[in-house]
């Protein structure tokens, strides 16, 4: 144990070197780094180690993985406090934590059981798969966000094209209505991708790489094949809200439909048994009193 908290102190005081040893090296580049959002916590915890992986294992803007790596950032709305090559040395910072953390606890503890061995390595992998983890968990919850508000942003929409606005003022418009979230984040990328010269094309079409849902691709497709045939895009927005509100509400009635059955685990699992606790002892104080229970027992 007592070699477990000396190897402990040991890998303290060499983060902490390494935090001060990176804010030095870099003091002179922060006024590049106006850009950046404010990155997750675990990010800015191991931020100088990552620094470090990313020079040993540098990763090329013209691979594949970047490019993967890229826009699954977008998508998770992290692209302006990550870079790809950020992420990707994280995974080995990863791996280097969960390497730690096992030498420290089968060497601190003195486990020799393989079993118990066999276990404590499973944080190798994991401490490597982390960051792929976190980040599919927050491009789902950023969809999901997205898609709660969309079928409100098409209403929005087709009323303020009905209102005698055209696409682009009716866009603003809407956008500006929306309450804060990652929807109205990438509607107003949209909008200012539009002010800046891209037509609207291009900007619809970066925008559904960006966000990677089937809702806002279908969007996209059908404004642009409106555009292409001359078809009138107001009825074709509004056919589009009310197909987005009823799949909305068929979710609705799908997860109500589910509530039951999850509940299920929960009542078998602990209420279930606590019944039948109170139960069984009810009839065990009766039969004890009234002797029944020395009469099974043969006494």
């Amino acid at each position: 144990m007592f070699s477990l908290i000396i190897f402990l102190v040991l890998v303290t005081i060499v983060n902490v070197v390494v935090f001060f040893v990176s804010s030095w090296n870099e003091r002179d580049d922060k006024g590049s780094e106006f850009w950046r959002d404010r990155p997750p916590s675990w990010f800015t915890l191991f931020l100088p180690v990552i620094n470090m992986f990313k020079l040993v294992k540098p990763l090329s803007p013209d691979s594949m993985v970047y490019q993967m790596l890229a826009d699954k950032l977008k998508s998770s709305g992290y692209s302006y406090a990550i870079k790809p090559e950020e992420f990707s040395a994280s995974r080995w910072v990863g791996l280097a934590f969960g390497c730690t953390f096992v030498f420290a606890i089968v060497y601190g503890l003195a486990i020799e059981n393989i079993n118990h061995i066999v276990m404590v390595l499973f944080a190798i992998p994991i401490g490597f798969f982390y960051p792929d983890i976190w980040l599919n968990d927050a491009v789902k919850e950023r969809q999901k966000k997205i898609s709660k508000h969309f079928p409100f942003f098409l209403e929005l929409l087709v009323l303020s094209m009905r209102a005698g606005l055209n696409f682009t003022s009716a866009l603003e418009h809407a956008t500006n209505k929306l309450p804060d979230g990652p929807l109205r984040q990438e509607l107003q990328h949209l909008v200012r991708d539009i002010r800046t010269g891209l037509s609207r094309r291009e900007s619809l079409d970066l925008m559904a790489k960006r966000v990677a849902m089937p809702e806002v691709s279908n969007f996209v497709a059908a404004i642009n094949q409106a555009e292409e045939v001359g078809g009138e895009l107001g009825d074709l927005l509004f056919k589009q809200a009310t197909q987005r509100r009823k799949e909305r509400f068929l979710k609705a009635e799908e997860m109500a439909g589910k509530a039951p059955v999850k509940m299920l685990g929960p009542l078998i699992l602990l209420l279930f048994p606590m019944t039948f606790v109170v139960i069984i002892f009810v009839l065990y104080i009766k039969a004890r009193d009234g002797g029944a229970l020395n009469f099974l027992m043969g006494t």
